[in-house]
């Protein structure tokens, strides 16, 4: 069995004061492939090289989808517009600023933050950019547009409104974060005119998304532990928002279920997970901090299922495709998994590289990026 060789792999410090880690590797063994027994059969569609990928710098580069098109961004400052059907280049624009976070998509906008705090926005149809911004500090989280506003979320606990139309600052909300944190910030998620977003520090906050006031301010995780590592509680991952609930997991804190409306938190468990959860609209999916996968009730958070077999190998969000959950690793394996027992059904090596970056999917295909700059279109078993 190979040996992870630490717990986190690289510590950088902020020019605000705030220390982040960069890396967060499960604290178990990473365990080996085996050979499934009769495999479902997955096929890869098209694979492609869109650049530089994240250039192993800890930064939050991501795939969008909207419609038919799909948006990537590199390390190196290019972002590109994809058919989600061959792979082919719609359209591409080198933005010369090294990335950090995004690119997210909507509002016929694509958005992407800089390592310098730089906000891009180029226009969906062509490429062609619309404006530009500076924020506090770095963006490692992926912008998002709604009602008018782009929400920056910084990695100084900032998260930052801009017009849509021209990138002008609308509003600002900040929360200074604690001194130590992990590397990468939530992203924010528009439902309608709110706003709701992952803090560090283990807290959800759902503010007005015209304004950035403050509706509620939920606690979702409490620091504990003997030393500053052992206390660190950030909400980075993806949430789920469904009907009235928000769906919401921290790392080295817990799982919960929030109502939208008040922030009051209808279940809790203890979870550590800082990739964030996915749904089929019946139960939640989740892998943990070891490398676990998880089906999990969304009634009232009790666990419904536990796969093992994936431990110490890294794994990136979960996305839901139908009867299966799909996940990916170090060493750029996808993982196919019934929703109903766990199971591992199908696998195959979509890239060569670790996924870091969420799985997206259109439903009939999932999109693989590759800290290598490797995108790839998958489809189910």
């Amino acid at each position: 069995m190979k040996k992870l060789l630490a717990l986190l792999a690289a510590i950088t410090l902020l020019t605000s004061g705030c220390s982040w880690f960069s890396r967060v590797e499960p604290a178990v063994d990473i365990s080996e492939l085996t050979e499934l027994a009769s495999p479902l059969a997955s096929r890869v569609n098209w694979s492609r090289d869109v650049g530089e990928g994240t250039d192993d710098e800890g930064v939050r580069l991501v795939v969008s989808l909207d419609g038919s098109t799909v948006y990537v961004a590199n390390y190196g400052g290019t972002i590109l517009a994809l058919n989600s059907q061959s792979g082919s280049t719609v359209w591409s624009q080198d933005t010369g600023i090294d990335l950090a976070g995004g690119p997210g998509a909507g509002n016929g906008l694509v958005i992407a933050g800089s390592t310098e705090g730089d906000v891009i926005a180029l226009s969906q149809s062509g490429g062609a950019e619309s404006w530009r911004a500076t924020v506090s500090t770095e963006v490692t989280s992926v912008p998002a547009a709604g009602n008018g506003i782009v929400a920056v979320h910084t990695n100084d606990g900032k998260i930052v409104g801009l017009d849509s139309a021209t990138g002008e600052q609308r509003w600002l909300f900040h929360r200074a974060p604690p001194v130590l944190s992990l590397r990468g910030s939530g992203t924010p998620v528009f439902e309608g005119d709110a706003l709701f977003c992952g803090m560090d520090g283990g807290r959800l906050v759902k503010l007005n998304a015209s304004s950035g006031i403050p509706v509620w301010e939920t606690p979702i995780a409490y620091a504990s532990g003997r030393n500053e590592l052992e206390q660190i509680v950030d909400i980075d991952g993806k949430m789920v928002l469904a009907g009235n609930t928000l769906f919401v997991t921290s790392y080295q804190g817990d799982m919960a279920a929030v109502n939208k409306s008040d922030g009051k938190v209808r279940w809790r468990r203890s979870f550590s997970s800082h990739q964030g959860l996915a749904s089929d609209g019946v139960n939640l999916y989740a892998s943990d901090s070891n490398g676990h996968v998880f089906g999990i009730s969304r009634e009232d958070g009790s666990i419904l299922w536990k796969q093992e077999v994936l431990a110490g190998r890294q794994l990136s969000p979960v996305v839901v495709v139908g009867s299966h959950v799909a996940v990916a690793d170090l060493e750029g394996y996808l993982h196919w998994l019934s929703t109903a027992d766990g199971r591992i059904v199908s696998r195959v090596r979509p890239v060569s590289s670790k996924v870091s970056a969420p799985l997206v999917t259109n439903g009939s295909s999932v999109y693989v990026y590759g800290e290598a700059g490797e995108l790839a279109s998958v489809s189910p078993p």
